[in-house]
């Protein structure tokens, strides 16, 4: 999907200046108070930190600070079905990153439908990647295979059962041959960067900028890439696609680059999806992110509110042709 520019002139006009926006009764510019945003993870892993600092630089071009709101539990659905019910007003908005959430509903199949969500923006792409406590020393994929078929590791860390992490192991363990025994689920990455750190499980998956800090202080190491398009974070780590496991590496592709995204209610106005997306645009360009992004490796990108909803909509059709899914409901 090609990727609009980030724009830094030539704007229509700023958001804090477009709040002349009338709700149903006719009586309210938009914004007039803080706008909620939930994300559906615990704190401290890659959602959460891309959430943060795109929506608090957006804030100054909005003219409202954003809340955060981390309703954790099933994969991210828990905080997604919130969002779903909230009033259409944009001041409940929602943070995920497709393929992954798409793909825990998609899987567990719960009572409302992701796809009636209205895009708002995509802020940047992170691919998963695999890490190991750094007290064992792995040196790459191929060594950290050959001590799980030496049985020095079995068990590996992950998000919640059903949910993209679930599905990326399990990849890795069918098609590409990492032979791990044990699946110990965890709400967030976040949670799963501390279990590693903690080494309560000695090896994760999850994503590259969750993993960053725990890289920096020493006591976590990146193994490997999973997705072929490398670690904006560890340029210099090796990607699965360069092993000679990756025989299927499409499916990699697909599964383990994640996009994340700003969403709101079904129904929220058009009107203002646009004067948070502005927002979220301008806040992209400021400074302040584009220094986050070259300090932590991060890809921030900006695209449009009709670029997300196309997103969600290509990974509800895709992904069903990529994963078994009655195979993950029935484990």
């Amino acid at each position: 999907m090609e990727k609009a520019a980030v724009a830094t002139v030539g704007l229509t006009a700023l958001a804090g200046c477009v709040g002349d926006d009338d709700d149903a009764n006719g009586d309210e510019e938009y914004p007039d108070r803080s706008v909620e945003m939930v994300i559906p993870f615990g704190e401290g892993g890659g959602t959460d930190v891309f959430a943060r600092n795109v929506a608090n630089a957006a804030s100054d071009f909005l003219g409202q600070s954003f809340s955060f709101n981390n309703v954790t539990g099933s994969g991210g659905l828990v905080g997604t079905a919130e969002v779903h019910s909230a009033e259409p007003d944009a001041y409940t908005l929602l943070a995920f990153n497709p393929p992954s959430t798409p793909t825990s509903w998609l899987i567990q199949q719960p009572d409302f439908d992701i796809g009636e969500l209205e895009g708002v923006a995509i802020i940047g792409r992170f691919p998963y990647i695999i890490t190991a406590n750094s007290d064992y020393e792995v040196e790459n994929f191929s060594d950290l295979v050959d001590r799980f078929e030496d049985g020095e590791f079995s068990q590996i860390a992950g998000q919640g059962q059903g949910t993209m992490v679930d599905v990326v192991a399990r990849v890795l363990r069918d098609e590409v041959g990492l032979p791990w025994e044990d699946y110990i689920a965890y709400d967030g990455g976040g949670e799963v960067t501390q279990a590693v750190l903690s080494d309560e499980v000695s090896i994760g998956i999850g994503t590259d900028s969750g993993a960053l800090e725990g890289v920096e202080d020493g006591r976590m190491d990146p193994v490997a890439c999973i997705p072929s398009g490398g670690s904006a974070v560890f340029p210099d780590l090796d990607t699965i696609a360069d092993t000679e496991f990756a025989e299927e590496g499409d499916n990699i592709d697909t599964l383990a680059m994640l996009q994340p995204c700003y969403w709101a209610p079904p129904g929220t106005p058009r009107d203002r999806i646009d004067v948070v997306s502005e927002a979220v645009e301008q806040g992209i360009a400021t400074d302040e992110v584009q220094a986050f992004a070259e300090d932590s490796g991060n890809v921030i990108e900006y695209s449009g509110p009709d670029e997300a909803s196309a997103l969600l909509q290509e990974v509800l059709e895709t992904v069903p042709e990529v994963v078994d899914l009655d195979e993950l409901r029935q484990s």
